[in-house]
């Protein structure tokens, strides 16, 4: 049995990832008007998530492969075909998909809106039904992403350029 597995692999990846993300926010110029937080207090914020989410990937790895049972044959189910090989990879490829579509329509529409429809929109990728639950999950959500960065952090996050057009923002 290999100690070391393809999630361990992958957690190590991500914790580089980390590293080198947090160093690169570390560079961040600090302005005289910047607020306690800084310019690079939230990529910081995202590299500390990141390693911390490859350190559990990591142990929760480690923990299964010392606990998995021991069996005479370790041998990996054998893909059935093609399909079941790529079919992950166009999971991660429209996972991607969505997160692009957000870069790009976030100036335009908006943190709060865009913010709220990566969560209605990731939700149902992800397999849950349109319900009322769901919309209202993906609403308050994003209100609440807005008061957590815009109200109590003070980031200011882009309005949307439909807004100021409409003299709204």
């Amino acid at each position: 049995m290999s100690f070391i597995n393809r999630d361990i692999w992958i957690g190590l990846v991500m914790f580089l990832v980390a590293v080198v993300y947090w160093f690169e926010a570390d560079k961040i110029k600090i302005s005289p008007l910047d607020g306690p937080i800084g310019a690079s207090g939230l990529p910081k914020s995202l590299a500390y998530a990141l390693g911390a989410l490859a350190i559990i990937l990591i142990a929760r790895s480690v923990i299964g492969t010392l606990m998995a049972p021991k069996t005479a044959s370790q041998e990996p189910a054998s893909v059935t075909s093609m399909g079941d090989l790529i079919r992950p990879h166009l999971r991660a490829i429209g996972m991607l998909g969505i997160g692009v579509g957000y870069l790009l329509l976030v100036p335009w529409l908006g943190y709060t809106i865009t913010i709220a429809a990566l969560l209605l929109v990731v939700s149902l990728y992800i397999g849950a039904d349109l319900t009322r639950r769901t919309l209202l999950i993906a609403a308050i959500g994003g209100v609440a992403y807005y008061l957590l960065f815009v109200q109590f952090l003070g980031i200011p996050l882009p309005a949307g350029k439909v807004f100021q057009l409409l003299g709204l923002g």
